[in-house]
């Protein structure tokens, strides 16, 4: 069966862009738009980002702000990407599993206003694992309190055991992720000591 293809976005308003005319990238196979920023910048932009809302503008309003190198636009960027881009490394934990980002935080602009600064040594953790990120259900985070909110928290004692013993004995941490229902990224954890010391 054919696969369709997504609807065209040319002549949207999509933030800060006005979408033109569709093409194919001449080496990546992937379907661009010729946009123009409402401070006059034109660019070339992935179909994927616009749809995704990653991407509302050129960047203008938060560079003039020395915002688009702060932690808390990393912070923003990473979990977008995390949540809409299936090639991120992480997406399989995330948008492959139903966690979004609320409309109003598909812009750096709406996240800010509703976390604010990014406390020293603290991460945004979602307060319910199972539901995506929006304000209610987000805070800033020591890593002891993320650790505690993981998906591995299903793991008790005497599974620990078994993993250290299986990872001991050569089985892989992909297999034992798989047998245990959590991330490989928590079996490696345990693995070196990053979680379950004791």
């Amino acid at each position: 069966m054919a696969r369709l293809s997504p609807p065209s976005l040319t002549g949207k308003q999509i933030g800060k862009w006005s979408v033109g005319e569709s093409f194919r990238h001449s080496t990546r196979n992937e379907r661009m738009y010729q946009c123009v920023c409402e401070c006059g910048t034109e660019k070339a932009v992935k179909h994927v980002h616009l749809a995704s809302g990653k991407t509302q503008s050129c960047g203008c309003s938060w560079t003039s702000h020395g915002m688009s190198r702060s932690n808390e636009y990393r912070v923003w960027d990473s979990m977008v990407r995390r949540c809409n881009n299936p090639s991120h490394h992480a997406f399989k934990d995330y948008g492959a599993r139903g966690i979004t980002v609320c409309e109003k935080w598909r812009t750096f602009a709406g996240f800010f206003e509703d976390m604010g600064n990014q406390p020293h040594g603290l991460s945004i953790e979602r307060i319910d694992n199972s539901l995506g990120y929006f304000k209610e259900n987000c805070k800033w985070a020591t890593a002891t309190e993320q650790a505690r909110n993981r998906r591995a928290t299903k793991l008790d004692e005497n599974k620990v055991v078994q993993i250290k013993h299986m990872l001991e004995n050569g089985v892989t941490q992909s297999a034992i992720a798989a047998q245990f229902g959590v991330t490989r990224s928590a079996i490696g954890h345990i693995s070196c000591g990053a979680t379950w010391r004791n």
